[in-house]
This record gives C-alpha cells, sequence and structure tokens, in this order.
C-alpha cells in the first residue's frame, strides 16, 4: 500500500486533496504535515488510514519523521494574499524538502503551481493568462515570486533526479465538479478556472497514471 505525504493538508485545496486520496487509493496511507493539526476535523483527525504530523516549514526533524516511509509527496502549499512574505519561505522549503527526499530515495513529489512559473518551451502567449500573472506580480509580489522561484528548482539540478509534476492552476472555485482538461498556456485548450475537487482529482491521477513526469501542466476546467 502507497504512503503519501500531503502538505497544504489544512487549506480549501489541501483537503480536497485528503479526499481525493483516501476516496480514490482506497488502500493508502496518508502522512499530513501541519503546522495547526487544530484546523483539522474530526472527521480526518480519527480517520484509521491517516498519520497526522505537526511542525512548520523551518523545522527539518519533523519533516524527516513525515518522510519516514513514504513513497511519493504531494503538496497543495501556496501564499496567501498580498501578505505574503517576499523571501520565498515556501520556495525554500522546497528547497529542503526535496535534498531531504533525494537523501532517502523518495522521487515521485506533485506540487501545486501557477502559470506565474511558465514553461517557455511549451507555453504560448494568452491574453487571460498574462492578464492573470501580470496582477499577481503587481498586488501579490510574494505569491507570484514564490512560483516561479519553485519553477527555476524544478527546472534545476535540486530536482534533476527526482520526478517531479508542478500542477499549474488559474484562478481556483468551490465548484462541486471534477473535469478537468491539461495543456499549456496558450493552447486554446485551457481555460482561467478550475474547481479545487477538479485539480484533487488531477493531481491523484497524475500520480496514478504518471503522465505529465517532469512537466508542467496548466489545468483548468473542461
Amino acid at each position: 500500500m502507497p504512503r503519501l505525504l500531503i502538505l497544504g493538508s489544512t487549506g480549501p485545496s489541501g483537503l480536497e486533496l485528503v479526499r481525493a486520496a483516501l476516496k480514490d487509493i482506497p488502500d493508502a496511507q496518508l502522512v499530513l504535515y501541519v503546522r495547526s493539526p487544530q484546523k483539522l476535523s474530526e472527521e480526518i483527525k480519527s480517520n484509521p488510514s491517516i498519520t497526522i504530523v505537526e511542525g512548520t516549514l523551518e523545522d527539518t526533524a519533523a519533516v524527516e519523521r513525515a518522510l519516514e516511509g513514504v513513497d511519493a509527496v504531494l503538496s497543495a502549499l501556496g501564499p496567501v494574499g498580498a501578505s505574503h512574505p517576499k523571501d520565498t519561505p515556501i520556495a525554500k522549503f522546497y528547497s529542503r524538502l526535496l535534498k531531504q527526499m533525494r537523501e532517502r530515495g523518495i522521487k515521485r513529489f506533485l506540487v501545486l503551481g501557477t502559470a506565474s512559473a511558465p514553461d517557455p518551451e511549451h507555453d504560448r502567449f494568452s491574453i487571460g493568462h498574462k492578464a492573470m500573472v501580470l496582477a499577481v506580480y503587481m498586488l501579490m509580489y510574494g505569491s507570484y515570486k514564490e512560483f516561479y522561484t519553485l519553477g527555476e528548482i524544478l527546472r534545476g539540478p535540486e530536482a534533476e533526479d527526482i520526478d517531479w509534476t508542478m500542477v499549474r492552476v488559474p484562478y481556483l472555485s468551490q465548484e462541486d465538479r471534477t473535469d478537468t482538461v491539461a495543456g499549456y498556456v496558450g493552447d486554446g485548450k485551457v481555460g482561467l478556472k478550475l474547481a479545487r475537487k477538479g485539480f484533487a482529482k488531477f493531481m491523484v491521477d497524475e500520480l496514478k497514471n504518471r503522465q505529465w513526469v517532469r512537466k508542467m501542466p496548466e489545468v483548468s476546467n473542461a
């Protein structure tokens, strides 16, 4: 049975990711690494398939405990709003995490991203995506810088032996739908909105199907 470490599970997207993993991989054991376990529902905390490890992004010893026996890491971590710091604490955490994963031989890493992390090889011009990225750059620069830096990390030597997938998302909604289409910015297929349930299902499906290894798909509702 696979043992999966899930990051960001107290947020709305992370919670959907936990639910999707429990539903679509019923034999999985989930490890939730959280700063505030009290934010988790009793339904989650009492589930026998779930182990909770408390820690912060800076607590490398706690991360080591969370990684024990893990087969893959799935992350729904994301910056929150305009007040997010500009010194990229999440990207720095990912840099340390990738090193710890390599030391333990954990190769699979699926992570939430946005079009703020461009894919120069595959992306094309899209006025809608360009406007969204520009708005984030102007109004939430800390958030923009996090995802841009994460893209640089994944394409660089720190992740050269990691089977990563960055699931880039547009505007996330609370709609009750899981239909998705995946492609690249400006390809005429992907749109500007994605339900969080769709994000979660896509990430879990990608874990099983491995269609986007070492790629940065942009995902939207179909």
